[in-house]
């Protein structure tokens, strides 16, 4: 019975040193006054799409449309649309800006890089490490027989 006692005694004066400190940021959430980014729409997220049944949200047309303004016209509308479901149209602006021309253009397959086949010593290159690989003993760890 004493332990119980002690318990809640201990329990209350955690609490009422506590409160100070949950008053104090309390009152700090609601004095601080809303901005249009505070107001904006967060995305859906793609949490709840892991299971197989799970029915993608619909993305705003206008959501595209401003996310599209400074995407590069290469990235198609379905990359932008499932991008969107995780970031808002100015988040998208500021990744896809960030990412340089050239890798843009590898990444959607527009290159200009020429390539050349491979050579047959190239490829005997490639065989002779592969099989030096598969002659290593790298699943032994240790083990003597």
């Amino acid at each position: 019975m004493w332990y119980v006692l002690i318990i809640i005694i201990v329990l209350g004066v955690l609490a009422f040193l506590r409160y100070p400190v949950y008053k104090r940021r309390r009152s700090a959430r609601t004095d601080q006054p809303r901005t249009d980014q505070s107001r904006q729409i967060r995305p859906p997220g793609t949490a709840d799409l892991d299971d197989v049944d799970a029915v993608r949200p619909d993305i705003d047309a206008s959501a595209l449309a401003e996310a599209r303004t400074g995407v590069s016209a290469d990235v198609p509308d379905g990359v932008l649309a499932d991008a969107l479901l995780d970031a808002t149209p100015e988040q998208l602006q500021h990744l896809f800006a960030a990412v340089p021309a050239e890798v843009m253009a590898a990444a959607m397959g527009k290159d200009d890089v020429q390539r050349r086949p491979h050579r047959a010593e190239d490829l005997a290159q490639l065989r002779s490490v592969g099989d030096s690989l598969d002659e290593l003993e790298i699943w032994s760890f240790g083990d003597k027989n």
